[in-house]
């Protein structure tokens, strides 16, 4: 080989060993960034479980409230129904004693012999 031949192949394992460094040093970077993305992607998976958590306490809450306004429409449409029952009942109470007084009139309008007048 001629110092000529072996100088060029020398340059060339040195350019080779050039480049190899310079792809080493960029995985590196790569690596760091990766190490990074990954302790944020922790960070925000933790937070995620944390936010999850309070979503879970909040909904149980909700829960609880609806629960707990359910139970008082129950008692008020029980009231509620008893009152219409009662008002029922005194209505129905109001139609005889209205029907009775009806009666009254009507036999006082016509006279003792039921005889409508003329």
């Amino acid at each position: 080989m001629t110092p000529d031949e072996m100088d060029k192949k020398i340059e060339f394992i040195l350019q080779m060993q050039a480049q190899f460094e310079a792809n080493m040093a960029q995985s590196e970077a790569n690596i760091n960034n990766l190490r990074v993305s990954v302790s944020e992607l922790r960070v925000s998976t933790t937070d995620l479980r944390g936010s999850m958590g309070d979503l879970k306490v909040t909904v149980a809450d909700l829960a609880g409230v609806v629960r707990e306004s359910i139970k008082i429409s129950d008692d008020r449409f029980s009231r509620l129904d008893d009152r219409l029952s009662k008002l029922t009942d005194a209505q129905k109470a109001t139609d005889e004693r209205l029907n009775a007084l009806i009666s009254v009139v009507e036999r006082h309008i016509t006279g003792p012999d039921h005889v409508p007048r003329s």
